[in-house]
């Protein structure tokens, strides 16, 4: 379940443009991820040939007009269907700034269309599981990173203020500090990752609890970026927050089964071990009879051998051994079994029966759990 969460699902592509209010949202000036969207050349844009009206879906266009044009309102935020150069309706995500004095607006798109069909892929996979995964909680915040080192909000929509425990009240207020409301196990760990993002100018990715009351704490993914830097020369972060706590909560539980299956596994009597069906040689988990059997420390086994079970096997077995099994998984046998010899620790070869069943997974995956017999006397026989 880990290696599934930790798959980049949250890929989001961000675009920015100025646009003209008085002017039906004429686009005067735009970076190349928008030019590339919209499949107008960037001189084409700074030629006015571009209105933001053209490529909005028209239900969205009044509501989009009120959100710009609101008094005393420095920042904005909406949702909208914008179609890109293929005529395809994408669902951005946006958040502006008004200029001061002007009729200009900076905007900045988060075109999360691949994150929303990652999510869904998860969340189809998660059901298999028996996983009840909400991953479409999330939000919106911009926040600066004062001289003193502090975070201060300067946007956060519904979803972020969730996330946080806070409200629009409350942190519109002047100087309110969005780091007091990280975990204190985890604040060291967003200021080196803000220091990162400071100095290479890279995206910010990482994951933090936020106290949501007390005792009560919420597991955020942040994606963000630099997007300028005020009047001060302090840095202004744009960022996507995603509330991931159930996710944690299931990987949580998924590792407790693993390890109680792994305790359950290394007690079990008899020379024991699993493989998956597309590496039969490779050992996952051994128990300690398997050990003693083998005559090498479990140490030895995989961090020296990687564990390979064919490096204590003559060669000209191995590619024997591996295709018998796999013919036999292609036949549909519901027990596979064969026999080949086996280096012990005191250098003996001894031959051993190897039983296989194999196990559906319920991720789509097959294990094969095997017990090993020796059997060296009765092959003599």
């Amino acid at each position: 379940m880990a290696e599934v969460l930790e798959e980049d699902l949250y890929d989001v592509e961000f675009m920015n443009l100025v646009v003209d209010k008085s002017d039906n949202l004429k686009v005067v000036d735009s970076d190349k991820h928008f030019s590339d969207f919209t499949g107008v050349h960037p001189s084409k844009i700074k030629q006015g040939k571009l209105y933001l009206h053209d490529i909005i879906k028209p239900v969205y266009r009044e509501e989009i007009m009120k959100a710009l044009c609101k008094k005393n309102s420095p920042y904005v935020y909406f949702n909208a269907e914008f179609t890109d150069k293929n005529s395809n309706d994408i669902l951005i995500h946006c958040t502006g700034q008004n200029f001061e004095n002007s009729t200009l607006c900076r905007l900045t798109l988060a075109d999360v269309s691949k994150s929303q069909q990652k999510q869904e892929e998860l969340r189809k996979k998660a059901s298999e599981m028996n996983y009840l995964i909400d991953l479409v909680t999330g939000g919106v915040c911009l926040f600066k990173v004062t001289d003193d080192m502090h975070i201060v909000v300067n946007y956060m929509n519904e979803g972020g203020c969730r996330l946080f425990g806070t409200s629009k009240n409350r942190y519109m207020k002047q100087d309110y500090r969005l780091d007091e409301l990280i975990h204190p196990e985890d604040r060291s760990l967003v200021f080196q990752a803000i220091g990162r993002t400071m100095a290479t100018d890279e995206p910010m990715d990482i994951e933090f609890r936020t106290i949501v009351h007390k005792d009560e704490y919420k597991w955020c993914k942040v994606n963000a970026s630099i997007q300028e830097y005020d009047d001060n020369d302090s840095p202004v972060f744009l960022a996507m927050l995603t509330d991931i706590t159930k996710v944690k909560e299931a990987e949580e539980k998924s590792d407790k089964m693993y390890d109680n299956l792994l305790k359950v596994f290394k007690n079990l009597p008899n020379a024991v071990f699993s493989t998956d069906t597309e590496n039969p040689l490779t050992l996952q988990i051994v128990s300690e009879d398997f050990i003693n059997f083998l005559g090498q420390p479990r140490s030895a086994l995989f961090d020296e051998h990687g564990g390979r079970l064919s490096d204590f096997m003559s060669e000209r077995e191995v590619k024997y051994v591996v295709a018998n099994i796999k013919k036999q998984i292609n036949e549909g046998r519901k027990e596979i079994v064969i026999r080949y010899s086996i280096r012990t620790g005191r250098g003996k070869f001894v031959v051993v029966e190897d039983r296989r069943k194999i196990v559906n997974q319920d991720d789509g995956t097959r294990t094969m759990l095997c017990s090993l017999k020796n059997v060296t006397k009765a092959y003599d026989n």
